[in-house]
């Protein structure tokens, strides 16, 4: 309390972890997956006896998953010495006992061998084979830690591996004549990987980037066309446009490679350098806005992590938004306005519960800051509804804040998140990190110095920890006084919103076919305000481009 910041898990993180070397046998694809991980761990506590590990966390209790199918740890060894291990049957993870203790700054060699029934297939595709969860499959200690991988999968040699990171080799196990091995090495810093396996086809081609450089190979992994039609070269377009795009707004991509495997899931993901992605390959503001958002997660999620569960927005949210902006460049504004406003719209459907739909309102589940712990029994659809969606608005709203409302200039706002990505480049974020970094971008900009703002604390706590779902109506009216000066005078009222509830509103005023942008600053329930005009104008809207998060907004004058 004293400090102004909490402490986050990682300050109580035992170990790190550098460095993976993995083997990964999937041969026995249908009963049984083996994963040997050496790694070499670094002591960041003194006195350290025994090291948690986490892996298996995300299995279901249903059909007591958790305990038939988790990976357990069959031997644990640091160099020639064997180790005990505590696992218990329901318990998502397990602890290493060492023979001494060690101190920080000392560094240790584990050797961990795990195995479980955790590979799973589809229905849609037989021989596809996924972890059960994408990422708690293998030996991890803290949230979200950083680790460069050494990747060895041994597989039936009919089938591939696609995964993350430079594929290094391909080719026949020379210990077993029905086997593959397949090398994948990852050798930038990241939190999570993942792989699969099934009879793919890849589809290739390069990213060749605007600003120079080597070119950056490109990939899907997909099926036989006798498995299913899936137009690969779509996907493959979408990929490279994509990932261009962002490239353009935020900053290099880092890693030896981009692409995607077929998921027969009803959802995607977005790791490091590979996506697992269902066959999307219809033009349509969904599909631009699916595959956007997944590649999105390569700089929010991947360059730059959320620091706890709190913070996930900054990886959801912002991915979502990414996706709209590539949408509307894609397939135009009026496709970006149909999404954004579908957004919107999500924050006033009611929760659903165990037994059907729930009471009240999304938007009022709580505020972006809590979380994963927005979605109860009694509140379904509250993490996707805050956490993608109004995450989005609320980084639509920043974009605006940054902007010169008068020339439409949105530059600083893309600065701004350059300068973030880059600050935070391999590492993870909060949301007070993130914060930081637009109050000093935005004490420069032209709202900042029109209103004498130095921040944009009030906004962060109004719409990332508070859940209040404001409305505006202005009413106004054109006034020419004596000397023949045009004013556009009137009132703004806030409505829904606490007494001290503070926005910047922008304002849209045509001449004719002509038309320009100001600002208004509301305060409290109501507002008057006076803005010269250089002529009466032909129409004046509050915010009719709806950057502003807000139930309704609306406008009355003569």
């Amino acid at each position: 309390y004293q400090r102004g910041k909490v402490a986050y898990s990682d300050a109580n993180d035992q170990i790190d972890i550098a460095h993976y070397k993995m083997d990964i046998d999937t041969r026995d694809y249908n009963d049984r997956l083996r994963v040997i991980s050496q790694m070499v761990v670094e002591a960041l506590q003194p006195n350290l006896r025994a090291i948690t590990f986490r892996i298996g966390e995300s299995l279901s209790e249903y059909d007591n998953d958790r305990l038939k199918k988790q990976m357990r740890v069959k031997s644990a060894r640091s160099g020639s010495a064997t180790l005990d291990v505590i696992q218990e049957d329901w318990e998502g993870g397990f602890t290493v006992l060492l023979p001494q203790a060690i101190n920080a700054g000392d560094k240790l060699e584990l050797n961990l061998n795990a195995e479980g029934d955790f590979l799973e297939d589809t229905e849609f595709c037989g021989d596809c084979y996924y972890p059960r969860s994408n990422t708690t499959w293998y030996p991890r200690h803290g949230y979200l830690d950083r680790a460069s991988y050494e990747l060895t999968f041994r597989h039936p040699k009919k089938w591939h591996v696609a995964s993350i990171g430079a594929r290094l080799s391909e080719g026949v196990d020379p210990e077993d004549k029905d086997g593959g091995i397949t090398k994948f090495e990852m050798k930038q810093p990241v939190s999570l990987i993942v792989f699969a396996l099934g009879p793919f086809k890849r589809h290739e081609d390069v990213v060749k980037w605007e600003k120079g450089g080597d070119p950056t190979p490109l990939e899907f992994n997909s099926l036989p066309g006798d498995r299913a039609a899936i137009k690969e070269d779509f996907i493959l377009a979408e990929l490279n446009n994509s990932v261009r795009y962002f490239t353009a707004l935020f900053g290099a991509y880092p890693y030896p490679k981009f692409g995607a495997a077929f998921h027969p899931f009803p959802f995607g993901q977005g790791f490091p350098s590979m996506l697992m992605i269902l066959p999307v390959d219809r033009s349509s503001k969904f599909t631009y806005s699916f595959i956007a958002h997944e590649t999105a997660h390569q700089w929010w999620g991947n360059i730059v992590a959320w620091r706890s569960y709190r913070d996930q927005w900054l990886s959801e949210g912002f991915a979502e938004y990414s996706g709209i902006l590539y949408t509307g460049l894609r397939d135009g504004k009026g496709s970006r306005e149909e999404l954004l406003s579908r957004a919107r719209a999500s924050l006033k459907e009611p929760p659903a519960t165990l037994t059907g739909v729930g009471k009240g309102r999304l938007v009022d589940v709580g505020p972006i800051i809590l979380g994963r712990r927005l979605n109860t029994s009694k509140t379904f659809g509250a993490y996707e509804a805050l956490i993608y969606n109004k995450g989005a608005l609320v980084l639509r709203m920043l974009h605006f804040m940054l902007s010169d409302p008068s020339s439409g200039n949105d530059k600083p706002f893309f600065d701004m998140m350059t300068d973030f990505v880059e600050r935070y480049r391999n590492k993870t974020a909060s949301t007070d990190d993130f914060r930081a970094v637009v109050n000093e971008h935005f004490a420069k900009t032209p709202i900042a110095k029109k209103y004498g703002m130095t921040n944009l604390n009030w906004l962060f706590r109004q719409f990332v920890y508070q859940s209040d779902f404001p409305s505006y109506e202005m009413q106004y009216k054109i006034t020419t006084e004596a000397d023949g000066k045009v004013f556009l005078t009137g009132t703004i009222t806030q409505k829904n919103a606490g007494e001290n509830w503070v926005m910047v509103l922008p304002v849209k005023v045509a001449f004719g076919d002509k038309q320009g942008m100001g600002t208004v600053i509301v305060q409290g329930p109501s507002t008057p305000f006076k803005i010269p005009l250089p002529a009466a104008p032909s129409k004046v809207q509050l915010d009719p481009d709806r950057w502003i998060l807000a139930e309704n907004i609306s406008t009355k004058g003569n």
